[in-house]
Formats: structure tokens, C-alpha cells, sequence
């Protein structure tokens, strides 16, 4: 094998192992894009919490306003039984009779709102179970990332055992001027092809072609930088 064929298969491995790093520095951030997903049905779930904390705290204030009128009616019917006259009966018996088409108001405003409630925690269990689901799915997601990631750091390994080997023989120079090109553009060995730089596409003077051709020594392309074949 030629040391152009060589520094290729070199790349060609260091291609996957640039591709997989990538894939692999991308996970974190998927995984942050399920855990996400959650915040809405938590947002929704809290929502229809507090919607159901404020009706039943409406209902409170309904019973109480029906219990101050009972006592008040109470009261009257005490006060009746001392007066001494009709005409001081009948006005607290009209009297009473207000108090108690106000509570049949509110009484049937509290029925409207027993509805609103029952209907509230129906809300609020199917916000608890569809967010049950999701951060189930999510879970579950995670988890296969998470699996995503050992097979990654398998295959890693595997590739620069493989990448180890395959440079072996290659001279020093050579690696040096490859690794830092590399570095820095999606290839660092691209070939001539009619007369064209494979990286840039750039028309490259013939002596370089013919140099690249022999392989006798690294020719860079005067353009991009590249290594050519």
C-alpha cells in the first residue's frame, strides 16, 4: 500500500470517528429536548390545579356567606318571639324571607359550582395521567439514547484501535500536515481531478498536478490548503 493509499484509509476512519463524535456531542442535547416535552403538561397539570383550588375556595365562600345568613335568621327568629306586636312580626318575617331567597341564590349558585369543580378534577386527572404518559415516553427515550450513547463509545473505540493501526509506517511530516488540515476542513486529502482541486474546486496549476500524480512527496493545493492525489 502506497503512503497516499495509507493516509486514506486514515481518513476514511477518522471520517466515522469525526461523524460519530459529532452524533455522539449532539445526544445531550436531545435528551434535553424530551425532558422539554414535560414542561407544557407540567404547565397544563399546574393549571388545572390551581383552577380547581379556586373553585372549591369559591365554594368555602359560599357556604360560609349561607351559614352567616342561617344564623342570621336565626337570630330573627329569637328576636320574634319577644315583640309584641304584628306589625314587628311581619317585618321580621319580610326580613326573613329575603335572607332566605338569598340563600336559595347562593345555594344554587353552589350547585353550578359543584358541577364546575366535579368537572375541574376530571381536568385535573386526565392533566395527571396524559403527563404520567409522557414522561413515561420520555423515559423511554432517554433510555435508548443513553443505550445510543455506549454503542457510540464502543464503536469509538473500536475505530481509533483501527485508525492506530492503520498509521502505523505512515512518516511523521506526513501525519502532522494531515491531522492539522483535518483539523480544520471536512478533508484534508482530496484528489486532482482534471486538473480541478477535489476540495475547493479550484483550477490547480499543472506542475502541482503532476507532482500530486507522482506521490513522491505532500503537495498542497495553493488555494485551500488541501493535500492532493
Amino acid at each position: 500500500m502506497s503512503p497516499i493509499e495509507q493516509m486514506l484509509a486514515v481518513q476514511t476512519t477518522d471520517c466515522r470517528i469525526r461523524e460519530l463524535e459529532r452524533l455522539k456531542s449532539d445526544i445531550p442535547a436531545r435528551q434535553k429536548a424530551e425532558t422539554k416535552k414535560l414542561e407544557q403538561h407540567k404547565a397544563d397539570l399546574k393549571k388545572a390545579e390551581e383552577a380547581l383550588k379556586q373553585k372549591q375556595a369559591s365554594a368555602k365562600e359560599l357556604d360560609v356567606e349561607v351559614q352567616s345568613r342561617r344564623e342570621k335568621i336565626l337570630k330573627l327568629r329569637t328576636q320574634q318571639m319577644e315583640i309584641k306586636t304584628n306589625k314587628e312580626f311581619r317585618a321580621i318575617e319580610d326580613e326573613i324571607a329575603v335572607i332566605e331567597g338569598q340563600i336559595s341564590g347562593i345555594e344554587d349558585r353552589e350547585l353550578v359550582l359543584m358541577q364546575d369543580i366535579e368537572d375541574a378534577k376530571s381536568g385535573v386527572t386526565a392533566s395527571r395521567e396524559k403527563l404520567g404518559r409522557e414522561e413515561d415516553a420520555v423515559r423511554a427515550e432517554i433510555g435508548k439514547w443513553g443505550i445510543k450513547i455506549k454503542s457510540i463509545e464502543d464503536d469509538l473505540a473500536g475505530l481509533k484501535q483501527k485508525r492506530a493501526e492503520q498509521a502505523v509506517g505512515i512518516d511523521r511530516a506526513r501525519m502532522a500536515a494531515y491531522e492539522a488540515i483535518f483539523a480544520r476542513r471536512d478533508l484534508a486529502i482530496v484528489p486532482v481531478v482534471e486538473g480541478v482541486c477535489g476540495g475547493c474546486h479550484m483550477n490547480v496549476p499543472r506542475y502541482l498536478v503532476h507532482d500530486a500524480r507522482k506521490q513522491a512527496e505532500m503537495v498542497r493545493c495553493n488555494y485551500c490548503g488541501r493535500l492532493l492525489y
